[in-house]
């Protein structure tokens, strides 16, 4: 199974004397199970640090502990840590159970009626979808691809947008009423909240602040981006502002951004997902209009998922 790693990721365990046989002698998956090379290793975005994550979509759920490793349970599964020569190695497990848990949720999505609804997916659900559409497969192929056509990429997508673009907004009205160094604090938050929003709008979907920042840099590059990206640093630093300059600041971003969201590129539930919160934001003093864009509905289609 491990020697379908890549030829750089091998390249990389060699310099850290990282011998297969101790990194298998970590794994137990049946042979139809999906096993799947994940995180910064899978996306080629590993740095001196980096653990190497293999993730394994079992049957049903079980205990596996290998001798040497702490586990790491979640509602989600076990996730095991272990060392092999130089390189910290992380095992995870999640059961199809809980992968069709998810596909539910998802499924939600599509709402009642024509609505839309807003997932409230939390960090490791995030985290689950995106190794599993973007780990490399190391065995369990066949079983793999069913598992992923059951797993909504594009609702996933829309509703991290929409998560992180809401909890910006909160964050900075909290910041209206809150005395410093609080305020302060919020606004660093909103910020970061923001470029969440926008990376996961035109680019990989995205979890955490790990690779927020030169996930950013490479969307900075390509055409017709919002002005965002030219800013990353003005706004993370945002915070240093008078608070009436950085308020103004985040709110014109995202202003900007939000218009943007109508681009093929960006998710397509994005926009619906948000409308039914746009009252909400009466405080802010701005239209929160997007071209060709009207209430609860977005001006490109989208696919919903069939039943």
């Amino acid at each position: 199974m491990l020697d379908r790693l890549p030829a750089p990721v091998r390249a990389e365990l060699d310099r850290r004397q990282a011998a297969l046989p101790a990194m298998a002698a970590l794994v137990e998956a049946d042979h139809d199970e999906p096993v799947l090379l994940a995180g910064s290793y899978a996306t080629g975005e590993w740095n001196p640090t980096s653990d190497l994550d293999l993730l394994v979509l079992t049957k049903r759920h079980r205990s596996r502990r290998t001798p040497g490793t702490t586990n790491h349970p979640s509602i989600l599964g076990d996730s095991f840590d272990g060392q092999v020569g130089d390189l910290p190695v992380n095992v995870e497990y999640v059961s199809a159970e809980r992968l069709h848990d998810l596909a539910q949720v998802l499924e939600s999505a599509a709402g009642d009626g024509g609505a839309v609804d807003l997932p409230n997916l939390q960090g490791l659900e995030i985290r689950l979808v995106q190794r599993v559409h973007n780990g490399i497969a190391l065995s369990g192929t066949g079983e793999l691809d069913r598992l992923r056509a059951g797993l909504d990429l594009d609702a996933v997508r829309s509703a991290a947008t929409a998560l992180a673009f809401v909890g910006t907004l909160s964050l900075m009205e909290d910041s209206t009423v809150l005395a410093s160094p609080t305020r302060e604090l919020m606004c660093r938050g909103a910020a970061e909240s923001l470029l969440m929003s926008a990376v996961n709008a035109f680019g990989p979907l995205t979890h955490d602040g790990k690779h927020l920042l030169t996930r950013a840099a490479r969307i900075s590059e390509l055409p017709q981006v919002p002005i965002l990206f030219s800013q990353v640093e003005t706004l993370l630093f945002a915070d240093r502002l008078p608070h009436e300059e950085a308020l103004g600041l985040i709110l014109d971003l995202a202003e900007g951004l939000y218009r943007s969201f109508t681009d093929p590129r960006c998710p397509s539930r994005a926009l619906p997902m948000l409308d039914p919160l746009v009252p909400a934001w009466a405080w802010t003093g701005r239209a929160w209009s997007a071209p060709g864009h009207g209430r609860g509905e977005t001006g490109r289609p989208f696919l919903r998922k069939s039943a």
